[in-house]
């Protein structure tokens, strides 16, 4: 086999290739196969092969969030161009050998010569001698097979009928051709084979042998599809990568969690501030409040402060905090109201938790109302003291005033003119002096606040027993509810003997005065009451032995005392209660806990 270009061989040679094939002039071939060259294909192929490269290079992380190539980078933007010249390059190059074959002065295709077999499916012919014939044969109905030694094959298309015959022509050709080249007969190698180079040529016909003429793209195939790469290549990187980012958001909002929208922003662009700012902290802010954790949520709040999502987290962190608000009513305490105030200073629910305390006063004054006494102005001024603590805290105080004796002097006087005189022990005045008087205001204080506390309501109030008023002027002007008892004992009058054992006593009469007052309210209540107590003897009679001067005094007359202070208790209290000595422990209720300050919101 040897290559020949037909564009390189004389115009003599060429015409009679031409006329040979296009008009049957000497010598006709014997068997023709038009076809164009497979070259066209193999290029084709290349750009098939690129194009699907293409379709695959860019389906590579395409709109994948957990793909680190899902935006491609501009390092793969050569491959972008690459893939792009091999498609346009593939197309080129088959065209050109398309507009190449179809330029040709002959059809394209595979002559049987009795020379030789001349594949002609593009102007460089390959040449295959008949000397290198090995077989030639049917090849079934309407084919028949030519092979070379050490050569390609070719199948003829032929009628069923000439088969044999066109068996028969070949061989017979090939053994003209044998003859004619051992006999080195220049006229029979012209009759056999259109490439023989003639004695003569035509005198009038054209000299200058046909031209191959290809547009100037056609020989630059590699420079157009360069160009082409070079301007698609990032046209199509950008557009896909647009595509892709497009894909990630979609997905990203699909999922709508917080790791598919950190994941966008690790690989997308286009929404990155729509994300950043918006999606992804709504997503956290969901997360946060399925947790149901408060404090996480407050955080969350105080780490977006000011953003764009502020009525999102105010409406979160709103809801949050009514849930809270319930669980602390849930408890029924102020002490739990007041709890969550504490906790959550900045909680947003002012009109709720205001509800929820007013709820827990409301029930606080209605089972006050149970134990109280049917008395319309005792109950309104109650009524007050509640407000007042729910506005201004729970404290309460019992304070003393105590006056001085304008007669037990005198009485000492009168004692010692008495038979039963037993000395300075028998002086009234040692016994009603600050020291005495300290403890029965302690033992009174004790009392009324136990009392107080547990009756009206040891969850709102808290009694205690406040510093000593003072002696002289009006009350003092007073910050919380005040309970001001003012006492002074007095001498009756009366005296006493006494045999066993031998002493002088005197009567006493205890005055006292109390007012409750409430800061800001007009009308305190007031209780009075003079107990008089005589000498109170009875408090020896079952002494043995007998306690020694002095002491029987002091017997005598703390027993006047506590007795009277006991009575005023029962008649303060009474204004109050309908049960004003009942042990103020039974009357704590169960849910009972230490009073706290808490004002209304």
């Amino acid at each position: 086999m040897k290559q020949v270009d037909f564009y390189a061989l004389s115009r003599s040679i060429q015409d009679r290739f031409v006329g040979s094939v296009m008009s049957g002039f000497p010598p006709a071939p014997l068997a023709v196969l038009k076809a164009g060259t497979p070259r066209k294909l193999t290029w084709l192929g290349v750009t098939a092969a690129s194009f699907v490269a293409l379709l695959v290079f860019g389906r590579i992380g395409y709109g994948d969030l957990d793909s680190a190539l899902s935006l491609h980078s501009a390092k793969a933007l050569v491959v972008w161009v690459l893939l792009v010249f091999g498609v346009v390059f593939g197309l080129v190059m088959a065209f050109a050998l398309l507009v190449r074959e179809r330029a040709l002065p002959y059809p394209a295709g595979i002559y049987v010569f009795p020379s030789c077999v001349i594949d002609a499916r593009s102007d460089m012919f390959a040449v295959h001698p008949m000397r290198d014939l090995g077989s030639v044969e049917a090849a079934g109905p309407g084919a028949v097979r030519l092979s070379f030694a050490g050569g390609p094959s070719f199948v003829l298309p032929v009628e069923a009928a000439q088969a044999a015959q066109l068996v028969k022509d070949i061989e017979s050709g090939r053994d003209r051709t044998l003859h004619a080249i051992a006999t080195e007969d220049a006229g029979e190698l012209i009759a056999v084979d259109p490439l023989h180079n003639p004695r003569f040529s035509s005198p009038v016909g054209p000299r200058e042998p046909h031209a191959m003429r290809l547009p100037p793209w056609g020989k630059r195939g590699w420079a157009v599809a360069l160009v082409v790469g070079v301007v698609l290549g990032p046209a199509f990187w950008a557009a896909r990568n647009a595509a892709s980012d497009a894909r990630l958001y979609a997905r990203a909002v699909l999922a709508d969690d917080a790791g598919a929208y950190k994941q966008y922003l690790e690989r997308g662009r286009s929404k990155s501030e729509e994300v950043k700012e918006t999606r992804l902290p709504l997503a956290e802010l969901r997360e946060v409040v399925r947790s149901g954790d408060v404090d996480a949520l407050l955080a969350f709040q105080a780490a977006h402060a000011s953003s764009k999502i502020d009525a999102e987290i105010e409406a979160a962190v709103h809801t949050a905090m009514l849930g809270e608000l319930e669980s602390a009513k849930a408890k029924g305490s102020l002490l739990a109201l007041e709890d969550f105030r504490k906790k959550y200073p900045k909680h947003g629910v002012e009109r709720e938790l205001r509800e929820a305390i007013d709820a827990v006063f409301a029930r606080g004054l209605a089972a006050y109302k149970t134990r109280a006494k049917a008395d319309e102005a005792a109950q309104a001024f109650v009524a007050k003291l509640f407000e007042f603590s729910k506005k201004n805290g729970p404290d309460v105080e019992v304070r003393f005033r105590r006056r001085p004796s304008e007669s037990l002097e005198r009485a000492d006087q009168y004692i010692l003119k008495t038979p039963s005189f037993m000395g300075v022990v028998s002086y009234p005045t040692k016994y009603f002096d600050d020291k005495h008087a300290a403890k029965r205001e302690e033992a009174l204080g004790k009392l009324l606040v136990a009392r107080l506390d547990a009756g009206l309501s040891p969850e709102l109030f808290r009694v205690t027993v406040g510093a000593p008023a003072p002696v002289e002027g009006e009350l003092p002007e007073v910050k919380v509810p005040t309970l001001v008892i003012t006492h002074r004992p007095e001498w009756s009058g009366h005296s006493y003997a006494s045999t066993r054992p031998r002493g002088a006593y005197v009567g006493i009469s205890f005055l006292f005065d109390a007012t409750f007052v409430i800061p800001g309210h007009p009308k305190p209540m007031k209780v009075k009451a003079d107990i008089m107590k005589p000498a109170a003897l009875g408090v020896l009679k079952d002494e043995d032995p007998m306690p020694p001067p002095g002491i029987a005094e002091d017997k005598v007359y703390e027993a006047m005392a506590k007795d009277a202070f006991e009575q005023f208790a029962k008649r303060v209290l009474g204004q109050f209660f309908k049960d004003p000595m009942k042990d103020p422990h039974a009357a704590v209720e169960p849910a009972a806990t230490t009073p706290s300050t808490v004002a209304t919101p």
